[in-house]
Formats: C-alpha cells, sequence, structure tokens
C-alpha cells in the first residue's frame, strides 16, 4: 500500500525517514541510569543511618548501631560495590519484613483450651419437697 504524501501524516512520516538521528543505546544508558540510581540510594541511606546514629558519649563499645554504621562505613571505603549490593540485599528483606507484617492477619481472641473429656458431671436433680397444704 503506497503512502499519500499528500496527507499530513504521510509528509510527516516521509521527514521523520529522510531525518538521520543517532542511534542511541539504550541498553549502554539503562545501565548509566542504574548506576547513578545505585550511588545516589547508597548515600541516601548512609545519611539515614547516620541521623540515627546515637551519640558516641551514649553508647558502649558494642552498641549494635554505631556498630552497623562504622561497618557501612568501612565497605564504603574500602568496596563500594558491595555496600551498594549489601544495602540491595537489606532493602529487599527489609520490604519482604513489611509484606509479611501486613499480610498477618492480628487474632480476634485466644484460643480456649480443649475441653473434650473434662465435661462437668451433671447434678442429680433433687427431689422437691411437697409442701403441705395449710390447714384452714
Amino acid at each position: 500500500m503506497a503512502r499519500s504524501a499528500a496527507s499530513p501524516l504521510g509528509e510527516l512520516l516521509d521527514h521523520l525517514t529522510k531525518q538521520h538521528s543517532p542511534a542511541v543505546d539504550l541498553d549502554a544508558e539503562l545501565s548509566r541510569v542504574r548506576k547513578l540510581w545505585d550511588a545516589t540510594r547508597t548515600r541516601s541511606q548512609l545519611q539515614q543511618a547516620e541521623l540515627h546514629l546515637p551519640e558516641k558519649e551514649s553508647t558502649g563499645p558494642l552498641n549494635s548501631a554505631a556498630l552497623v554504621h562504622r561497618a557501612m562505613e568501612l565497605m564504603r571505603e574500602l568496596s563500594p560495590g558491595y555496600l551498594q549490593h549489601f544495602l540491595s540485599y537489606v532493602d529487599d528483606l527489609s520490604w519482604m519484613e513489611r509484606l509479611s507484617v501486613a499480610a498477618a492477619t492480628p487474632e480476634k481472641e485466644a484460643p480456649r483450651p480443649a475441653t473434650i473429656g473434662t465435661k462437668k458431671p451433671k447434678a442429680k436433680p433433687r427431689a422437691r419437697k411437697k409442701q403441705d397444704a395449710p390447714s384452714n
């Protein structure tokens, strides 16, 4: 089927096919954006961890928050790539934990213990005393 160059759409198509735009390597661009995002996310997470870091004077040498922050700082210096993978893994675990907590339904009432075989014996019917009719 031949295009009609007289229509505005046909003219636009002809114009676009005549232009030679440089080919963009989408995979390379995506890789560059991912690296940039990873670096930005890592920097943001380190800043958040630093905000939640307790004061050094009030913590002991084995304070878990201080140790984790120190480990992340060392990872950033020694192997930034490993730190990015580590933080990505921690993010995934955190997301899965939030997902499982949201899916858990709170129990309405605690289950009662089983009562099979522990029924109380029925009380024996008492004989009713007949009251004597009052004499007149």
